[in-house]
């Protein structure tokens, strides 16, 4: 069994069984792969994908769970090459962010700026993420941390931490008759077409919360998870939108108003996200600070060293948040 062989199951399976794709993307040729595969499974004794003619047309049950642990070695390679290399020169790595796009806008910019003066070697990316994609989508490589707003679910593979507290403001146009209701009640907002994050939002959870409390059943005309299309069919006279707190009070211009909606939401919980075999290293645990700074380096170590969410959860009780 060679490592690469195991690149060549993976390269595969993230490329939907795509032979063609998956040489591409490993810049090798497709005979190339196809003989390694057929060369592991036989040395194996076993089956790892299904075919149907030429092509792959699906994973066999053994094969799934070969393909478990092949991500574990690969991840572990991974790990140690980062060991080596920040013994090698601290200096240079790679930190990969995924997050929304309101979070990028909003809160991202003055962590990314100190980071990027302080490490001007390191190989910083920031990339899109949907919140709605499955909790197996977030990235789990050795340099990927997500920051997200929505459920993540259980995943034995990842660490989940509070990275902030977000609240709910209300944007209607100018000339809607809520425009000068400074507190709004529920059963006003449920008057009109609503438009807001989609249910994997935990700020669409915390409204669905609020409302079910009541008895009451708003009409969602329109969901999606990007708050400036929010406001922009808002605009456009399609209903009132109920958006982040920071992406509704920025309306300069845009005829629009924003109205707080504290009263009648509680805030909503984001979340940093990173596999629990990433190798942490000191470029990292700044960037997690400057953008949550209840996220200590020392806090960070004691949470890798827990081995149960329990234990986890413990160690942020009674710890203060920051509110958005």
């Amino acid at each position: 069994m060679k490592l690469q062989q195991l690149k060549y199951l993976k390269a595969i399976k993230d490329n939907n069984l795509n032979v063609s794709a998956a040489s591409q993307s490993l810049f090798t040729t497709q005979p190339g792969v196809s003989k390694q595969v057929g060369l592991l499974e036989k040395e194996l004794g076993v089956r790892i994908f299904e075919r149907r003619g030429k092509n792959l047309s699906g994973v066999t049950p053994i094969g799934e769970r070969i393909l478990e642990q092949v991500e574990r070695m690969l991840a572990l390679e991974q790990k140690i090459k980062a060991l080596a290399n920040e013994h090698l020169d601290p200096s240079v790595g790679t930190l990969n962010i995924y997050t929304t796009h309101t979070i990028a806008r909003y809160l991202l910019p003055n962590s990314v700026s100190y980071f990027t003066q302080k490490y001007p070697n390191i190989n910083f990316h920031l990339q899109p993420t949907l919140p709605l994609q499955t909790k197996g989508v977030i990235s789990k490589g050795h340099s990927d941390f997500s920051i997200v707003a929505h459920d993540i679910g259980a995943d034995n593979d990842l660490i989940v931490l509070p990275a902030y507290l977000w609240t709910l403001g209300l944007v209607v146009p100018e000339t809607h008759p809520l425009a000068e209701v400074k507190k709004p009640t529920l059963k006003q907002l449920a008057e009109y077409p609503i438009l807001s994050y989609e249910p994997g939002s935990t700020g669409r959870q915390t409204q669905d919360e609020a409302f079910a409390r009541v008895g009451i059943a708003p009409n969602y005309f329109m969901t999606v998870m990007d708050a400036d299309v929010i406001k922009r069919y808002v605009q456009l006279g399609f209903g009132i939108g109920i958006i982040s707190t920071l992406a509704a009070r920025d309306i300069e211009n845009s005829g629009l108003t924003y109205i707080n909606l504290d009263h009648l939401f509680a805030p909503s919980n984001a979340w940093i996200c990173f596999s629990k075999d990433i190798l942490l290293q000191n470029y990292m645990y700044d960037f997690l600070t400057s953008f949550s700074p209840h996220l200590t380096k020392t806090l960070m170590e004691n949470v890798l060293m827990q081995n149960s969410s329990d234990k986890v959860d413990k160690l942020f009780d009674g710890l203060e948040l920051p509110v958005y």
